[in-house]
């Protein structure tokens, strides 16, 4: 069994990582760290002008950080930095390397806004688009979970 991890910074990806790990130990699965970065030939043109090696290398250092601690807690782990556009990016790894669920962070799914996360349209065009299983791993939790709460007798 194979899990991709859509990864964006060690930070940032953090309970994904985690949710991910959980999973694998249970299930012996393998954990594949993907990150895609935007072409700078496709951005435009002062970004095709500004552009180095430095975010792939620093994409890789940062994989391979998460990679050793995942191994040191007992997960068959790997990554890999791909360049192109981000969303179709990580579907497109997703499928060559055979995942069986694809693991992605949100921050901005709410209730609210809920036909499905506007403010987050890596995550909009993965639920839309994936051929995967997806697993959403919610980043920031809502700071109150009153809208959730019923009101109980006593309040009456």
């Amino acid at each position: 069994m194979r899990f991709v991890v859509a990864f964006s910074s060690p930070k940032r990806s953090a309970r994904t990582v985690e949710a991910a790990a959980r999973h694998a130990k249970a299930l012996g699965a393998e954990i594949v760290l993907v990150r895609v970065i935007p072409d700078p030939e496709k951005v435009g043109v002062v970004a095709q002008l500004i552009s180095s090696d430095r975010p792939a290398d620093k994409a890789k250092s940062q994989i391979d950080e998460v990679v050793a601690k995942l191994t040191q807690q007992g997960v068959k782990a790997s990554g890999e930095v791909r360049i192109g556009e981000v969303a179709q990016g990580i579907i497109k790894a997703a499928v060559e390397l055979k995942a069986d669920l694809l693991f992605a962070g949100t921050t901005d799914v709410n209730v609210q806004t809920f036909p499905l996360m506007r403010k987050d349209p890596i995550v909009h065009y993965l639920v839309v688009n994936s051929p995967i299983s997806l697993f959403l791993v919610r980043h920031d939790p809502p700071e109150s979970d009153s809208e959730y709460e019923t009101e109980s007798p006593e309040s009456e």
